[in-house]
């Protein structure tokens, strides 16, 4: 079973490869779920130094990045269908 982790970022002009920092995040293995515009949950068995050296091929100099390990509790307004998702892979196995 992998960590959960929060990934941020925003992606500045000229470049702002959206679909490239999808393919890393679809690569890192394990479940992953957009849930605004530019940050993601997953849960992988990769460190935040793996996963921000992987990202960092797709990103400009002016880019931001931010990955952090998440725990309960969390709170939020999101669809039903995501909170489903959180509850069963990014939080899995954890009686909630």
């Amino acid at each position: 079973m992998g960590t959960p982790y929060m990934i941020s970022y925003d992606l500045h002009a000229p470049g702002q490869r959206y679909s490239d920092v999808k393919e890393v995040i679809d690569n890192f293995g394990g479940a992953y779920i957009k849930i605004l515009e530019s940050t993601w949950l997953v849960n992988n068995n990769l460190t935040p130094d793996e996963m921000s050296d992987r990202l960092k091929v797709v990103f400009d100099s002016n880019d931001s990045l931010f990955i952090t390990k998440i725990s309960r509790p969390y709170q939020g307004l999101l669809q039903e269908h995501q909170w489903e998702f959180i509850r069963e892979h990014i939080y899995p196995n954890n009686g909630f």
